[in-house]
């Protein structure tokens, strides 16, 4: 009966050096904490629905006889990029790392022509040095459209410079919008289902590897219901 106060008393030391320890730590890394707390959380959504992804009007001029003005329908693909955290996101960016393609044993290798580059943010204007790619900021709670890509109607693919040897003159092709349109045109994808790994970080924020999955079925419609249902899809898996 003599020992149970000192295993008591022993108890409240060690609670006692606890509390200690964890007030010290606290005073310490105060600051870190609140960051990592505050911190902005990003993160990558995708609707095959309007406003997210819709049909418009692709304008473009082209020299024939005389030059001319175009207009072809277009569908236009859009990544959704929202903070969920409790901090603005600042200098936000969308890196399109590695494109994977589906083989014929339905495992996905990666397509090593594929050109790394970033992701144009949507309705922004062709700033001088080339197109937004970073968005000064996402507000807590916020997002912002990121442009993925868009499918032309198939008979204007040559005129646009959006044209793969190989396939029909009615096959649709999918073109991601990235910074720039490589030489290589490893940013046009033929019909086929594709992973494309993307990494979005912020200047106050570690990157986050999010995969988006693409089918181009090669089918093209006019509508825009049966376009999104049986012309495309798209997922986040990742």
């Amino acid at each position: 009966m003599t020992e149970r106060p000192m295993e008591l008393g022993s108890i409240a030391q060690w609670v006692a050096a606890g509390a200690t320890l964890l007030a010290v730590l606290v005073a310490l890394f105060k600051q870190e904490i609140l960051s990592w707390w505050r911190r902005p959380v990003l993160d990558v959504s995708v609707l095959l629905e309007p406003p997210h992804c819709h049909a418009t009007i692709l304008q473009y001029k082209v020299q024939r006889t005389a030059p001319t003005f175009v207009q072809a329908q277009c569908y236009y693909f859009r990544l959704w990029v929202g903070n969920r955290g409790r901090t603005r996101a600042d200098r936000v960016q969308v890196f399109a790392a590695k494109l994977h393609r589906c083989v014929a044993d339905g495992s996905f290798k990666e397509d090593k022509r594929f050109l790394p580059l970033n992701l144009r943010w949507a309705h922004s204007q062709t700033l001088p040095g080339g197109p937004e790619i970073y968005a000064e900021g996402i507000s807590p709670q916020m997002g912002k459209h990121c442009d993925l890509g868009h499918i032309t109607d198939p008979k204007f693919r040559a005129e646009i410079g959006e044209d793969l040897e190989g396939l029909t003159s009615t096959s649709a092709i999918l073109a991601l919008d990235l910074e720039v349109a490589p030489n290589t045109r490893s940013h046009l994808l033929a019909p086929g289902t594709y992973r494309l790994e993307l990494r979005v970080a912020a200047a106050n924020s570690a990157p986050v590897t999010k995969v988006v999955e693409i089918t181009v079925t090669g089918e093209w419609f006019p509508d825009e219901h049966k376009m999104f249902q049986d012309g495309i899809g798209l997922r986040v898996i990742a």
